[in-house]
């Protein structure tokens, strides 16, 4: 079944799956496949959207591009977008309200870790780190962040950096924040609140919602990180893989639940199933399977 899902995968005018697939899920390295997918999809109408959005000169819709090439699995090699990354810094610094840990994710995910400014911002971020492992809310609304509520972490600000930190584990670099933040989304059985736990504490955040925002990242991508992270096979996670495995199809696809409004890339329509969803899903269960055998 699988063989059939990966041809799936591969087939089609996705060639953002398609290429990251080649580069990602198979284990026989086809080489001129991959030099010819990563041709088609630079030459494609989704690469020149994206690239497009760099022209409207707002902090949105820059941040919406560096998201939609990180997804589509390219980075500053494949295309000239240092001027933009540089602007956007030069202009805005790091700041993206909720989105911080998000934006640094997609601009490591595109090759910028060795960028100094990058560096010095990862120090300063990762440290703000809470004694329970997870990220703080970033209001200062004392409705939202009650100043007596000590550790008290936001789930949404701590997935984003849940995704930074697989991000940097593939490049060979293990944060000292890892395992704390692994054991903060384990402690919870990766989805649930802790005074009751059969409330989900965000829904986006437990369905397949694609393509992430900051604010909604779907179980897809959590598990998908956390498996880079080689904690997605700690039994604490089965409640949760139970819950994406719901999504799949008898035929081994993935059904995508929600999306937003205006997706900076394409996707299927709630309900239908996806290849975005299916190749996380699979890369997830692909990490797994390395992790055991090291």
């Amino acid at each position: 079944m699988e063989n059939s899902v990966i041809n799936w995968l591969l087939e089609g005018s996705n060639l953002a799956v398609r290429y990251r697939t080649l580069t990602e899920l198979l284990d026989d390295r086809r080489l001129g496949d991959e030099s010819a997918a990563l041709n088609n999809l630079l030459s494609s109408e989704d690469v020149k959207h994206a690239l497009s959005l760099f022209e409207i000169g707002k902090a949105y819709a820059d941040a919406h591009a560096f998201s939609a090439l990180a997804e589509c699995g390219l980075t500053r090699k494949d295309l000239d977008i240092d001027r933009y990354v540089e602007n956007y810094i030069s202009e805005y610094g790091f700041a993206d309200g909720c989105g911080e840990g998000f934006l640094l994710r997609n601009l490591v995910k595109l090759g910028y870790y060795g960028m100094p400014e990058v560096r010095k911002e990862l120090a300063q971020v990762l440290t703000a780190q809470q004694s329970d492992g997870g990220y703080p809310c970033i209001s200062k609304n004392p409705k939202i962040k009650k100043p007596n509520v000590p550790h008290k972490s936001c789930f949404q600000m701590s997935a984003s950096y849940l995704l930074l930190m697989a991000e940097l584990r593939k490049i060979g670099h293990k944060c000292d924040e890892e395992n704390a933040l692994a054991e903060y989304f384990l402690g919870r059985e990766v989805l649930f609140r802790h005074d009751n736990p059969d409330w989900i504490v965000k829904e986006e955040m437990g369905r397949t919602f694609h393509p992430p925002v900051a604010t909604r990242i779907g179980l897809h991508m959590i598990l998908y990180s956390l498996s880079v992270l080689g904690k997605a096979d700690d039994s604490r996670c089965k409640r949760a893989w139970s819950i994406l495995e719901q999504r799949r199809t008898e035929d081994g696809k993935y059904v995508i639940d929600c999306s937003l409004t205006k997706p900076y890339i394409k996707t299927e329509k709630p309900g239908k199933p996806s290849k975005w969803v299916t190749f996380y899903a699979l890369a997830g269960e692909k990490y797994c399977r390395v992790q055991k055998q090291v």
